[in-house]
């Protein structure tokens, strides 16, 4: 009788141990947003999973080349949609987030949901933006960085087709998080702005000769709806209708200056993007610029993503220094996005392996 109730004993837990390594990753906050894993299911085709707050579940979709796309859910990649694809597909209703530049609808390609996104041809605003609009879209087409720019599915002219990603933009930041309570922690927050900053090293790294600068940034909640929540809450920059382009070419740099409909004000942007003069403001007459009025941005980027609670207080200290580097009126002594993103990386690893006080509770 022993033997058998030992035997049983043994066996749950055996399956308790079991059942705790297969749901580790998926249950507890401090694992679920790790790095993204990558599968090989098929000899042919690698895979990128994560774990989705809104399915619950893991989902995956192929690792695809230039040229291709791969949405969750697709068992292999498909060359970018064509103009004659596209116009089968059926618009099924406007998405709220349409802007001045562009109407922006829900869609079905096959059985997977796709964005697609139109030019205001006739508007005053369509007209004017329309350079910047087709230039985003090669953009998008060329600049292949999966991680960084929201997923193109396929183009024709001034329509483009996209990927969804179902929560939206990061003006909804709380909003998401009341609906998602359980991921609404310390880590969560601070992954967005490690996120925000890892996309902004890619955009100034320079390696094609470029540096990308977005420039429809004048104020917080203009620039968090540029970015999308992926369903892992990370970010993904979505709006690249405003981009400038940095040449460079060793260490010399072709300086900008972004085009805007009006004089830049406020104590977001940066001090170099002020009107520095006391005569009347003139566009033409505006100092050029680098890639540095972002780094100048980030920690009130980063502030946002972390928000108000007392919680966060011990964070924010030990970000403070680093925040004060980025926020020296003199470009040439902020620190570069990658120096930004090694030190965010180094105060993530260190708050989670102290584990301080808050890291697990709800913000």
């Amino acid at each position: 009788m022993k033997s058998k109730w030992r035997r049983s004993l043994l066996v749950c837990i055996f399956m308790y141990l079991s059942l705790l390594c297969i749901l580790k990753d998926h249950l507890l906050p401090e694992n679920i947003f790790g790095t993204q894993k990558k599968h090989t299911i098929s000899p042919e085709q690698n895979f990128t999973c994560i774990w989705s707050v809104v399915e619950n579940r893991e989902i995956c979709k192929p690792v695809c080349n230039h040229g291709f796309f791969g949405l969750y859910g697709m068992e292999k990649c498909h060359p970018l949609l064509t103009c004659a694809d596209i116009k089968q597909l059926k618009l099924e209703g406007n998405i709220g987030n349409s802007g001045y530049v562009k109407e922006v609808w829900h869609s079905y390609w096959q059985k997977f949901p796709v964005v697609v996104k139109k030019l205001r041809k006739f508007d005053r605003a369509g007209k004017i933006a329309g350079p910047g609009y087709l230039q985003g879209i090669n953009l998008m087409k060329n600049f292949y960085r999966p991680s960084v720019l929201l997923q193109l599915v396929g183009h024709c002219n001034d329509t483009i087709v996209t990927e969804v990603h179902r929560l939206l933009d990061a003006r909804d930041l709380e909003i998401r998080f009341k609906e998602y309570p359980l991921y609404n922690t310390l880590q969560t927050r601070m992954q967005l702005c490690v996120s925000y900053v890892d996309i902004l090293r890619t955009l100034h790294s320079g390696h094609d000769g470029k540096i990308y600068v977005q420039c429809d940034a004048n104020h917080i909640q203009k620039l968090a709806g540029q970015f999308l929540f992926t369903e892992d809450f990370r970010l993904v920059l979505s709006d690249v209708d405003s981009m400038e382009t940095i040449l460079v070419n060793g260490t010399n740099k072709r300086l900008i200056k972004c085009t805007v409909w009006g004089e830049v004000t406020g104590r977001f942007p940066a001090p170099e993007e002020l009107w520095p003069y006391k005569e009347r403001y003139d566009a033409s007459k505006l100092p050029l610029y680098d890639e540095k009025i972002e780094i100048w941005k980030i920690p009130d980027v980063c502030l946002y993503f972390l928000g108000d609670d007392v919680s966060t207080r011990q964070l924010k200290r030990s970000l403070k220094d680093i925040h004060k580097q980025c926020k020296n009126r003199n470009p040439r002594k902020r620190p570069t996005a990658e120096q930004v993103y090694k030190t965010y990386q180094t105060i993530y690893k260190d708050m989670i392996e102290s584990n301080f006080s808050g890291f697990k509770e709800r913000v």
